[in-house]
């Protein structure tokens, strides 16, 4: 189970990403969270998928965490692209294949028809992407930055106090609640229980006794956790030896402001381009914006 403990730790190495506040993160997060959002071309959900690789790869990872996040992003595809290849109504829709017809017995009149979309799979396929890039640009940020900097760096952009101490809490007690799981299951397997098994009912059953304790566990860690914080006076009005006035240097300063002037004019011409396609407003000096933004963007 080390292997999976190892998931929750961060990375101490020194590169570029370490060293960078945790403020430009934050805003890079914020930037890449609105290209997920308003991005359509293939294109461009490539391009900006494939960033977050190379700064995941940039940041030398522990090769498992590299191998996880693989992993993670390959389920994503295949689970996205699978569920929307058969669940795709818009029109139009072409039929790959046939999973289930009509006339299949038993399945046939309880499910219907069920197909292979081509049109699905390639909305999966753009789907995917945005995924795949929030997922592997968050855990880049969450393996190079340490708590105490993601605590620190959310309080001087003015987040709540009480927010900002949850989100770290939570953080920190990855690692315990992997430990947790390790502990359980390793006692399952050592009375004989099995994890995987053919039969759903009985998969389900042993992954709630697995489930059960973790769970009491974990409240009983949140209560002793609140009762020593109040028996210890602690107050979101006391900030003994943390350091708020630190600024940004001129270099991290010109990452923030490139990086919003670039989401800036992303912005500005995805909404041109939805005032043109609206009818609410068009000019035909801005032919070259629209048709760029309709094959790039």
């Amino acid at each position: 189970m080390y292997g999976i403990k190892r998931l929750a730790e961060v990375e101490k190495k020194d590169g570029f990403l370490f060293r960078l506040d945790t403020r430009v993160k934050i805003a890079f997060l914020a930037y890449g969270s609105i290209f997920s959002m308003i991005l359509d071309s293939v294109w461009a959900l490539t391009g900006i998928f494939a960033f977050s690789v190379f700064l995941a790869l940039g940041a030398r990872l522990d090769w498992g965490k590299v191998k996880a996040l693989g992993f993670m992003v390959i389920l994503i595809t295949w689970g996205t692209i699978f569920s929307q290849a058969i669940f795709y109504y818009q029109e139009p829709r072409t039929v790959l294949f046939c999973l289930v017809e009509q006339q299949t017995p038993f399945l046939g009149s309880l499910l219907g028809e069920v197909s292979f979309y081509t049109e699905g799979m390639e909305y999966g396929a753009i789907q995917s992407l945005r995924f795949s890039f929030m997922l592997v640009l968050g855990m880049t940020y969450c393996w190079t930055t340490d708590s105490g900097e993601m605590f620190r760096g959310m309080l001087r952009l003015k987040a709540p106090f009480i927010i900002s101490f949850m989100t770290v809490t939570a953080v920190r007690f990855l690692p315990v609640l992997i430990d947790e799981f390790s502990m359980v299951i390793l006692a399952c397997r050592m009375r004989g229980g099995r994890l995987l098994s053919l039969n759903p009912w009985r998969m389900a059953t042993a992954w709630l006794k697995i489930i059960r304790p973790v769970l009491l566990n974990c409240y009983r860690r949140s209560n002793v956790l609140a009762l020593s914080l109040q028996g210890r006076g602690f107050s979101p009005e006391n900030r003994p030896g943390l350091d708020l006035e630190q600024g940004l240097t001129q270099a991290q300063w010109v990452l923030v402001l490139a990086g919003g002037g670039v989401t800036f004019l992303v912005l500005a011409a995805k909404g041109t381009y939805w005032l043109y396609v609206t009818g609410l407003f068009y000019s035909s000096e801005l032919r070259r914006l629209y048709e760029f933004t309709r094959l790039y963007l």
